[in-house]
């Protein structure tokens, strides 16, 4: 071969890498699946890693500030939860349209709906059929899980580098940077966040205001009084139709520290309950079920449930069962713990009730309100995964989301469309069109309930009100806050091999410790049995059961 063909064979060469070069960066520009990135390793444990970044120096099509965020429009695929009352593509939502045309990013929803979304995810997880981006619906453990092996990137760098909401809620709020960040130091998901005020406290107790006015009683305010109040309820005749026909106290025993169930009373004892039976003293996490505080508040509803106040079918009753039954006319029930007056399906249940204040315990000691350290917070918002080739262009569009006015619109639905504007200054949901449900109308307006967002407190005290809360609201304001403690048992972020040991531990300590309840709120048997109660907790794996949950905390406040 001559010396002037193998020139020209190497100029043809030469011209053909370079068109190639070219027609790979014209295809960049329209998908979010065809750009090359740097891929995540799976290695953990630093928050300041380049796990997940993209050179983007020579993508010319991508903006890093402002709207649009690309020049040429790409494509993402995002797997989300969606409602059966949503469009059957999500881009038909207004808020959704509108953030496309700003964003210049377009999602090809896939929306398998909630019946079959667990099935859907599962499969592609299992397949490695990724989708770029999954909207609300992963679980912690499978955060974790697909986090640490590689699937879902991590995104901190990315928030770093790109964002400006998720950057701003972790630098103004650092427990949701904290409570977002993943066993391995990582941050693989966005947080949900809806953290409405009624959302401080997740139970309270209403009595029935009428019945105490007919009969000259007055609100309780401790626990003593409450047991008159109630035992008058069932004697005193106080609904005046002259039968012995009221139910002194109800509840929905699906747990028995649950908000429709004992939750509320059970703060008068000392110690916060909840459905984990999870709490913290003293930086020790501990089971509250195998406090003594928890035997004093069983053998006190134990007493109630002996002299005839407790419904029996509390036990088995289920919620629409049990909220059927306080709402009906005309009332028969005297107590029930709720999660607000919403709870009654009337108008007028909700105004022959109130809530009961916190009732001071035996001896005067103080109530412990069931109060959250980030109430309103998941960590299922949206993970990015490794089939997403521009995950620089999908954190922009994520972020986008995360700005308040915009989250807001996610949540409830178009300003000046669903939200009305009140000559207070704030906002409020319009109720439906003729012929539309409230979750019609919300779903048709946003992704609701299926969506990522961020709405803090303040936002819905200031911006957005929801009027059915602000009685709720009000009473928390003036009766409980001043009970709550200042730092209760964070929502714990479990490792894979955590989580598995955690799912049997609570099965069979949680199963045992609600069917231990209800026998001896029955039998009354809570004093002379308790011992050999925290004896058999201990074979169950009770010591097991403490050490991971105060390894994970000890790990949640490292962060």
């Amino acid at each position: 071969m001559s010396k002037t063909v193998r020139i020209m064979a190497l100029l043809l060469a030469l011209s053909l890498l370079v068109l190639a070069g070219c027609s790979n960066k014209t295809d960049n520009q329209q998908t979010g699946t065809q750009q090359t990135g740097t891929q995540p390793s799976t290695s953990s444990g630093s928050t300041g890693s380049t796990q997940g970044t993209t050179d983007t120096s020579a993508d010319s099509n991508f903006n890093p500030e402002g709207y649009p965020i690309v020049n040429e429009k790409v494509s993402f695929s995002v797997l989300i939860e969606n409602s059966d009352y949503h469009p059957s593509d999500m881009n038909e939502i207004p808020v959704v349209a509108k953030a496309e045309e700003i964003t210049n990013v377009h999602i090809n929803w896939i929306m398998p709906g909630s019946a079959g979304f667990n099935e859907k995810k599962s499969l592609m997880l299992a397949s490695g059929d990724y989708p770029d981006m999954i909207l609300h619906g992963c679980t912690d453990l499978e955060i974790a899980k697909y986090g640490s092996q590689g699937v879902f990137i991590p995104q901190q760098d990315l928030i770093e580098k790109y964002t400006v909401n998720l950057k701003r809620i972790y630098e103004e709020n650092p427990k949701v940077k904290t409570f977002i960040t993943a066993p391995d130091g990582n941050i693989y998901s966005t947080p949900r966040i809806n953290e409405g005020p009624w959302m401080r406290q997740s139970g309270v107790g209403v009595i029935n205001i009428k019945w105490l006015e007919n009969l000259g009683l007055s609100m309780p305010t401790n626990i003593d009084e409450f047991y008159e109040v109630m035992l008058a309820f069932k004697n005193n005749d106080p609904d005046q139709n002259g039968q012995n026909d009221t139910i002194p106290i109800t509840f929905q025993g699906a747990s028995i520290n649950h908000w429709s169930a004992f939750c509320y009373l059970f703060g008068s004892f000392g110690f916060s309950a909840n459905t984990s039976h999870r709490d913290l003293i003293d930086g020790k996490v501990v089971l509250t079920a195998a406090l003594d505080e928890w035997r004093e508040a069983i053998m006190y509803v134990s007493k109630l449930y002996a002299d005839g106040l407790i419904d029996p079918e509390g036990f088995t009753q289920t919620y629409p069962q049990f909220q059927a039954k306080i709402s009906a006319e005309p009332f028969k029930v005297g107590y029930a713990g709720v999660w607000d007056l919403s709870t009654f399906t009337t108008q007028n249940a909700r105004e022959d009730y109130d809530f009961v204040p916190p009732l001071k315990g035996p001896n005067g000691r103080n109530p412990v309100m069931n109060n959250s350290l980030l109430p309103g917070h998941d960590r299922s918002g949206v993970v990015i995964t490794i089939a997403c080739k521009l995950p620089h262009v999908a954190i922009r569009w994520i972020d986008y989301i995360y700005d308040t006015k915009n989250s807001m619109e996610w949540i409830e639905g178009e300003f000046d469309v669903r939200l009305q504007k009140q000559p207070e200054g704030y906002y409020i949901v319009a109720p439906p069109p003729e012929g539309m449900s409230v979750s019609q109308w919300r779903n048709a307006n946003c992704p609701g309930e299926s969506g990522s967002w961020a709405v803090f407190e303040k936002e819905y005290r200031e911006t957005l009100r929801l009027p059915l809360t602000d009685r709720k609201v009000k009473f928390m304001d003036e009766n409980t806050l001043q009970y709550f403690r200042e730092n209760p048992c964070p929502p714990l972020f479990y490792t894979p091999e955590e989580s598995e040991a955690m799912s049997q531990l609570d099965t069979d300590i949680l199963a045992f410790v609600e069917r231990k309840t209800a026998e001896w709120i029955v039998n009354g048997k809570a004093e002379e049995e308790w011992d050999s109660y925290l004896k058999e907790l201990n074979k169950m794996g009770l010591q097991e059961w403490l050490k991971i949950n105060q390894t994970a905390y000890e790990r949640y406040i490292s962060n």
